[in-house]
């Protein structure tokens, strides 16, 4: 089963998602954590979700690309659920940090050809989760959503929360079930 939880910061998506995975009835639970951490809240927030992940029986797997290379690292996959927190992260780090993606997109912002870029984006990093998915026994995805309508994000920012909207929408559609904890909306 693929189980994605979508909201807003503090909207009690890693809550609900480590329910889920307490719910799944695999004995093999895996916290994929994408964050990279650069400062003291950073620091905080890590420390925040292992306190809530205390005696719950996770296995913390920290990596922050290449989503099918953590495969390597479980001995029963097709026994096991993965919490992966989450996919803002992903986005994040694979824009910001992977040396192909900032050639393709952060530095051509304003060539024509952008939104082929962008949609070759979303499509490789929503197929690594899907394909992941396929290889285990339950996945659960959290994700955010920020509104970049009307906002005063420079062209960069935009452009990550346009791709990570593009990336959810991917992850969406192939998800079993879908919890929304979007503010003003029903899941």
């Amino acid at each position: 089963m693929i189980y994605m939880v979508i909201g807003t910061q503090n909207s009690g998506k890693s809550e609900l998602a480590e329910k889920l995975a307490m719910e799944t009835g695999d004995d093999n639970k895996i916290y994929l954590a994408t964050m990279k951490i650069y400062d003291k809240a950073g620091h905080e927030r890590v420390k925040k979700h292992r306190l809530q992940r205390e005696g719950k029986g996770f296995i913390t797997i920290e990596h922050e690309y290449n989503l099918l290379a953590v495969l390597d690292k479980i001995d029963t996959p097709k026994e096991t659920t993965i919490l992966l927190e989450c996919v803002s992260n992903l986005v994040g780090n694979e824009l910001f940090e992977n040396k192909a993606w900032n050639e393709k997109l952060l530095k051509h912002l304003n060539d024509p050809d952008l939104y082929d870029r962008k949609k070759e984006f979303a499509d490789i990093i929503s197929k690594d989760i899907k394909n992941l998915s396929g290889q285990i026994s339950n996945l659960i995805i959290v994700t955010n959503e920020y509104d970049y309508e009307g906002s005063n994000y420079d062209d960069e920012t935009r452009l990550y929360v346009e791709l990570l909207s593009m990336v959810n929408e991917r992850i969406i559609r192939f998800s079993d079930k879908v919890y929304d904890l979007r503010k003003g909306r029903k899941s």
